[in-house]
C-alpha cells in the first residue's frame, strides 16, 4: 500500500516533458523581454546623445595658457578657426583634415590673462567673428587681480524660471560693472545642466539657448549631477581638464577634475557615482590635489549636498541612494581638514546657505552647537590655510525651479523657496557672495575675509569626533 502510494506521488511529481517545455519557453521569453527592453533603453540613450542642429561656440578647458573652443554646425563641413590678438592681428590658426558637425580645438602656449579674438570658417566661408567673439586667458597663480564668478545650480530644466533668473543675472551685471574688468569671469553649474534625461537636446534647450550670449566667452565649468547621468551626452557635450589641464593633480578621469585660476583653486567632485569608499579613485585623488594645493582660495564643489533640509533631505539615507550621506561622511572631512574656504553644491531645488561650520559629519539630530564657528554674515579665517578653520556650505539648485521644505536643519543660516542664482566678488583677501533673486534682489550676502592672526579654530584644536 505504502509502494503503491509512494509510486502514484512520484509520478506527479516527476518532471515530464512538457514541464521542460513550459520553463524552456518562460526562460526564452523572460530573456527575450529584457534583451527588448535593454535594447529600447540602449537604442533612447543613443538617440538622445545626438543633436543635429547648430550650437553656437563655447568656451572650455581654459587655463592660463590654453583654451578649447567647440561649437556644432547642422551639416558636415571643414572648419578653420583663427586666433587672434586684437581684432585685425591674426597669430595662429587651426584646420580640420576632415568634415564634421562636432567641432572641438585647442590652442596652446597663449600668454596669461589676455584677450584674444577668434573667428570660425566652415567650408572656407566666414561662420563666427568679430569683436563680441573673444575669451580671456586665466591670470597666472600669483596674481591678485579681481574674479567674479557666475554659479548657478540645477538649471538645466527650460522655462519661465530659468529665463527670469538669467535676466535678472544679466542685469544686475550690468548694474554693477567692475572698472576696467569684463563682466565675469567663469560660469559654474552645481549639477543638472541639462533636462531630467541627460539628453543632447536637454542641454540645448536649456543651456546653450539660453546662454550663448556668454559662454561663446567666458569658460563653462559643469558639476555632474543625477539628471546628467541619465545619459550619455554630458561627456560628449564638455571637455574637461583630466589630465591637470588648467592645474591642480591630473584625475585620469573627466568625473572629477581641478582648476587653478590666478588666486582660487577650484575643486570639481563627482557625487554621483564618486565617494562610496574611503579609499575610492577619487577621495585618492581629491587628498592629492589638496595636498599639492598653493592657492590662497579653495572652492569645492559637488551636485548631492551634505546638508540640506529643502526639497531633499541629507538625514534619510533613501534619500539619493545615500549619496549624500557619502559626501557628509567620506568627503566633507577631507575638504575640511584642508580648510576649504566655500562648498557649493545643487541637488535640492532651493537655496540654504551655512554658518562658518566644521566638524559635523552626521545627520542634524547629532548636530552639536560647538560646530558653528562664527555665525556671520562676515566670517574670518586665517590668511595662511590651517586646518579645520571652518567652511561655508551653500545649497544652489533652484536657478530653474523652486521648491520648499522643512527649511530646519540646524547648520544652515539662511533657508529660502527662492528663483536665483549667485554672484561671488574675490578680491584679494576677501570673498562676497550674493544671492540674487529673479527680481534682481539680493537675497543673502556673506563675506569672507582672510585676515593675518586670524583664527575660527574649534575647541578640539582641529580635531573632530
Amino acid at each position: 500500500m505504502k509502494y503503491k502510494v509512494w509510486s502514484q506521488a512520484r509520478a506527479v511529481l516527476k518532471p515530464q516533458k512538457h514541464h521542460y517545455n513550459y520553463f524552456a519557453v518562460m526562460l526564452f521569453a523572460l530573456g527575450f523581454i529584457v534583451t527588448l527592453g535593454l535594447a529600447i533603453r540602449l537604442a533612447v540613450l543613443y538617440t538622445q546623445s545626438y543633436y543635429s542642429g547648430s550650437r553656437e561656440p563655447y568656451i572650455q578647458s581654459l587655463s592660463s595658457n590654453s583654451v578649447v573652443i567647440r561649437w556644432q554646425s547642422d551639416a558636415q563641413v571643414k572648419a578653420r578657426l583663427e586666433l587672434r590678438n586684437g581684432i585685425n592681428h591674426a597669430i595662429s590658426e587651426q584646420h580640420e583634415k576632415s568634415a564634421k558637425t562636432a567641432h572641438e580645438m585647442r590652442f596652446k602656449q597663449l600668454q596669461p590673462a589676455t584677450r584674444y579674438y577668434y573667428r570660425i570658417y566652415q567650408n572656407q566661408k566666414l561662420y563666427r567673428g568679430g569683436d563680441e567673439y573673444w575669451f580671456e586667458t586665466a591670470p597666472d597663480n600669483t596674481s591678485d587681480a579681481p574674479i567674479r564668478i557666475w554659479l548657478m545650480g540645477n538649471s538645466g530644466q527650460m522655462g519661465d524660471g530659468l529665463k527670469a533668473v538669467k535676466q535678472a543675472m544679466s542685469g544686475w551685471l550690468s548694474q554693477h560693472q567692475r572698472q576696467g574688468q569684463s563682466a565675469l569671469n567663469m560660469i559654474i553649474s552645481s549639477g543638472d545642466n541639462g533636462d531630467e534625461n541627460g539628453s543632447h537636446q536637454g542641454y540645448q534647450a536649456g543651456l546653450f539657448s539660453v546662454h550663448q550670449d556668454v559662454l561663446k566667452n567666458y569658460v563653462y565649468w559643469p558639476v555632474y549631477g543625477e539628471h546628467d547621468a541619465s545619459g550619455w551626452s554630458f561627456y560628449n557635450i564638455f571637455s574637461l581638464p583630466e589630465a591637470a589641464d588648467s592645474g591642480g593633480v591630473a584625475s585620469g578621469t573627466e568625473r572629477y577634475y581641478s582648476v587653478d585660476y590666478g588666486p582660487l583653486h577650484l575643486i570639481f567632485l563627482d557625487s554621483h557615482d564618486g565617494g562610496y569608499r574611503a579609499d575610492d579613485k577619487m577621495i585618492s585623488w581629491l587628498k592629492a590635489d589638496l595636498k599639492n594645493n598653493k592657492q590662497k582660495w579653495l572652492l569645492a564643489f559637488m551636485h548631492h549636498p551634505p546638508y540640506t533640509r529643502g526639497s531633499h533631505n541629507s538625514n534619510d539615507p533613501k534619500d539619493s541612494a545615500n549619496r549624500m550621506f557619502n559626501m557628509r561622511k567620506r568627503v566633507v572631512p577631507v575638504l575640511e581638514q584642508a580648510s576649504v574656504d566655500l562648498v557649493v553644491s545643487g541637488y535640492s531645488h532651493s537655496y540654504e546657505r551655512s554658518y562658518l561650520l566644521d566638524c559635523h559629519y552626521g545627520v542634524s539630530s547629532a548636530f552639536k552647537p560647538e560646530s558653528i564657528l562664527q555665525k556671520g554674515p562676515k566670517f574670518n579665517k586665517p590668511l595662511l590655510r590651517q586646518p579645520h578653520q571652518g567652511s561655508v556650505y551653500i545649497v544652489l539648485g533652484s536657478s530653474a525651479d523652486a521648491v520648499a521644505g522643512p527649511f530646519d536643519h540646524p547648520v544652515m543660516a539662511v533657508s529660502a523657496a527662492k528663483l536665483g542664482s549667485m554672484v561671488l566678488d574675490i578680491e584679494k583677501h576677501k570673498l562676497t557672495a550674493r544671492f540674487i533673486d529673479e527680481q534682481a534682489q539680493v537675497v543673502d550676502q556673506f563675506e569672507i575675509n582672510k585676515l593675518t592672526g586670524a583664527s575660527s579654530q574649534v575647541s578640539q584644536n582641529g580635531i573632530c569626533q
